[in-house]
C-alpha cells in the first residue's frame, strides 16, 4: 500500500515538473485513450508518392536520382556531368557545367573526364538511350563512381531543375550546337568550340568519320 502511495506521488510529481499531462490520460484495456476510440484524422496522414526521382541515392552502384543530383548542384557540390546526346539537341540546354560526348564518343576522349574517384553523372535524353551502357563502361575502366541519372534530360526539366544553355566563347561566331556546314556539302553540328577559334563538327554516329576537325571559321557554313 505504502509503495503504491509512493509511486502515485512520483508520477504526479513527474506531470508537473515535466508536464507530461498528455502522457497520463486514462486508457481502456485495449490500449485507446478514452472518448478517442476509432477517431482517425486521414488529413494528417502523408501521402504516399512516387518517390522515382528521390532515389536511388549515393549509394546505388549504377543509378543516381534526380532530387539527389539537384540538391548536389545547389549545394556547390555538383558531380561532373557527362551529355551524351547529340548537339543539336543541347542547344535548349544542357545540366550545369557539363560535357558533351555524344553516343559512345567518350571512349575516344578520356582526357576529357575528371579524376577517377570524382562522381560522374551520365545522362542521356530520357535515361535509356545509352547512358546505363556508357556509365557502366567508365565503372570498368577507372571512373568507379559514375552513376546513369534515372529519368535522363528529360526528367530533369519537366521538374524544373537548374539548365543552362551552352555559352558563346570569346571571338566564336558559333556555340556548341549550332549547324555548320563543310565545303563538300556535309552538315553537322558544332561538337566543341577550341582555341583560335577553332570547331570540331559531330556529322552524327552513324557516319564513318562522326567528328571532323578542328576547322577554321572559314572552312564552315551556316
Amino acid at each position: 500500500m505504502i509503495r503504491d502511495r509512493l509511486k502515485s506521488a512520483a508520477r504526479k510529481a513527474a506531470v508537473k515538473i515535466f508536464h507530461m499531462e498528455f502522457d497520463v490520460e486514462e486508457r481502456d484495456p485495449a490500449g485507446q485513450t478514452q472518448g478517442r476510440v476509432g477517431e482517425v484524422d486521414l488529413s494528417v496522414i502523408p501521402k504516399v508518392v512516387d518517390g522515382a526521382g528521390d532515389t536511388p541515392g549515393p549509394k546505388h552502384p549504377e543509378d543516381i536520382g534526380r532530387t539527389w543530383v539537384a540538391a548536389q548542384v545547389l549545394s556547390g557540390e555538383a558531380p561532373f556531368f557527362l551529355d551524351l546526346r547529340p548537339p543539336a539537341e543541347v542547344v535548349a540546354g544542357m545540366l550545369p557545367g557539363a560535357v558533351l560526348a555524344p553516343g559512345r564518343s567518350i571512349r575516344h576522349h578520356l582526357d576529357l573526364l575528371p579524376a577517377p574517384d570524382r562522381r560522374v553523372t551520365v545522362y542521356d535524353q530520357t535515361g535509356e538511350l545509352g547512358s546505363t551502357e556508357v556509365a557502366a563502361w567508365l565503372r570498368e575502366n577507372g571512373w568507379p563512381l559514375a552513376r546513369r541519372l534515372r529519368g535522363g534530360f528529360a526528367e530533369w526539366i519537366e521538374h524544373g531543375e537548374p539548365t543552362e544553355v551552352p555559352p558563346l566563347q570569346p571571338g566564336a561566331a558559333l556555340r556548341v550546337g549550332d549547324p555548320a556546314r563543310l565545303p563538300d556539302g556535309r552538315a553537322g553540328h558544332v561538337l566543341r568550340v577550341l582555341d583560335g577559334p577553332r570547331y570540331l563538327l559531330w556529322l552524327g554516329e552513324d557516319q564513318a568519320e562522326p567528328e571532323v576537325g578542328p576547322l577554321a571559321p572559314e572552312a564552315l557554313g551556316g
